[in-house]
């Protein structure tokens, strides 16, 4: 993941990063001004404009992780009144969401993500789902460890709040941006030497990377879930209680950890262009 720091070598990663910043705050905060789109008062809404951290995430690479976590911040948090300790959860959270749709696909998918045909279109759904279950695990984990609110109510409306706009908005963002965008060369490995933009061979590291990604920001995130909603118990439920105060934040950051894990083993099986 160091292009997410070699990008500010590059002026035009720069303006990406300002552009998926300025997108993606401009529509949150229209957004947030209609009352009447408040899920959780405080906290969050009905969102459209998270299908932009998904599409520039594609597109942009690196500079949407960024412009992801702080549109975030800039749009919703400081310009919708909504800044609070929560806030903190909300930039990692959705970092990650503009952080992981570029990274696995490059390197896990071989097809483009244009959404032409039904597959590349199955693939970016596919995408939009794992990168929204990971921004709601990790904004209700840190909710959780700090007591503002519980985790199973918040991370249900985030993950499903992003998903179902990337799902509906995101395919038709796709097919305005996409060819215009690779006619330009604006897509982040034309501008950033060395990397793929999609993936030519799959790697071992890199499939095993891909599951445990699942497993850690997906079935984790339903597993806790289902610990908060009372369906069933933690795992490792009284070694668990024995170092930790709260066994709904101690089994999701487990499965944080394993997703991290999964994208080390995606880092190690990175294919660079020489």
């Amino acid at each position: 993941m160091k292009e997410n720091i070699d990008m500010w070598a590059y002026t035009r990663m720069i303006v990406l990063f300002a552009l998926s910043t300025a997108l993606y705050a401009v529509f949150l905060w229209i957004f947030a001004q209609l009352p009447a789109l408040q899920i959780v008062p405080g906290f969050t809404s009905v969102r459209p404009a998270n299908a932009f951290p998904i599409v520039t995430s594609l597109l942009f690479g690196p500079a949407s992780s960024w412009g992801a976590a702080f549109g975030n911040l800039i749009g919703y948090d400081i310009m919708g009144g909504y800044l609070t300790i929560g806030s903190i959860g909300g930039f990692i959270g959705n970092f990650f969401f503009g952080l992981l749709p570029y990274y696995t696909y490059h390197k896990f998918f071989k097809e483009e993500p244009h959404c032409k045909t039904l597959t590349s279109l199955a693939k970016f759904e596919v995408t939009v789902f794992l990168a929204s279950s990971a921004c709601g695990m990790i904004i209700a984990t840190w909710l959780e460890l700090t007591g503002i609110l519980p985790f199973a109510y918040f991370s249900v409306v985030v993950t499903f709040n992003n998903a179902i706009a990337g799902w509906i908005l995101g395919p038709i963002l796709m097919a305005l941006f996409y060819d215009r965008v690779e006619k330009l060369g604006l897509r982040w490995t034309d501008i950033m030497p060395g990397f793929k933009f999609i993936a030519e061979e799959r790697g071992f590291r890199v499939t095993v990377g891909y599951i445990l990604l699942w497993i850690g920001f997906v079935v984790g995130n339903f597993l806790t879930m289902g610990v908060a909603f009372g369906v069933t118990d933690a795992p490792f439920k009284e070694t668990l209680t024995g170092y930790f105060i709260n066994p709904i934040a101690a089994t999701s950051l487990i499965f944080i950890i394993i997703g991290l894990v999964g994208l080390v083993f995606m880092e190690l099986g990175r294919t660079r262009v020489e």
